[in-house]
This record gives structure tokens, C-alpha cells and sequence, in this order.
């Protein structure tokens, strides 16, 4: 659907954009007479303008479905983040690891440290450092 709409959109604008410039000056220019003017205003309002607002309609329309599908794709990873880390914070007595969670969730190193410091700061977590220097983040259950 959305190639089709692509395709509508493209059509619609690369045939109203150009005439209606064209008319546009057409309009403009003082010597076409009356009634080449009359023509050209006719043609904008009925032919060429329609199309133009229809071909935007259609990219708006498109743009709005990307950020509707980018937003469920954003909570969906959000979610999925979510479940990972509490079912690390369950498994591991409330204590988990940048790396842990970094692996867990397939997400990089930073992210993961960022995600846990939101968390922390969100749960009221400690902080203690393992015997490796690992930064280990403790929340209450």
C-alpha cells in the first residue's frame, strides 16, 4: 500500500507542480490576453492545483504513518528492554551489570549504562563494585 501510495503521490505532484507553475505564469505574464488568462486560471483551479494538494496529501499522509510505525517500534524496544531487565534484577537477587544487561538485551554497552542509571536514579538503586571493578547496580526488590 505504501508503494502505491508513493507512486500516487510522485504522479500527482510531477503533474501538478510543473503546470501549475507554468500557469501560474501564464497568469502573471501582462501579454497573454483575457482569455488565455481566463484559460489559465481555469486550468490552475480545476487541473492543476487539485493535483498538487492531492500529491502532498499523500506524502503527509505517508510521513504520519512513518512516525506512527517508528513510535510502535521505539515501545516496543522499550518494552522488550523493560522485560530483560527485570528478569535479570529476578534472577540475579536485584543486582545486574551494564554488561549483563548489555548482552541480555543485545543493546551496546552504552545504552545499557544509560538505561541502568535511568533505573537507578527512577528505583533508588545502590551501587557497589565487584571484585572484578565491575560496577554493580543493586535494586531492592
Amino acid at each position: 500500500m505504501k508503494l502505491i501510495k508513493k507512486f500516487l503521490a510522485i504522479c500527482f505532484l510531477l503533474f501538478g507542480i510543473p503546470f501549475s507553475v507554468g500557469m501560474m505564469v501564464e497568469i502573471l505574464n501582462p501579454k497573454t490576453t483575457p482569455k488565455d488568462k481566463h484559460d489559465a486560471i481555469a486550468a490552475l483551479t480545476i487541473l492543476t492545483l487539485p493535483s498538487t494538494f492531492v500529491g502532498g496529501g499523500l506524502i503527509w499522509s505517508l510521513a504520519q504513518q512513518k512516525r506512527k510505525e517508528q513510535a510502535l517500534l521505539v515501545a516496543s524496544e522499550q518494552k522488550r528492554l523493560n522485560l530483560v531487565f527485570l528478569e535479570l534484577i529476578e534472577n540475579n537477587a536485584g543486582s545486574v551489570t551494564v554488561f549483563q544487561l548489555a548482552r541480555n538485551a543485545e543493546i551496546s554497552i552504552k545504552e545499557a549504562k544509560q538505561y541502568l542509571d535511568e533505573k537507578a536514579k527512577e528505583l533508588n538503586a545502590s551501587f557497589e563494585v565487584s571484585e572484578e571493578g565491575n560496577i554493580l547496580y543493586r535494586f531492592s526488590l
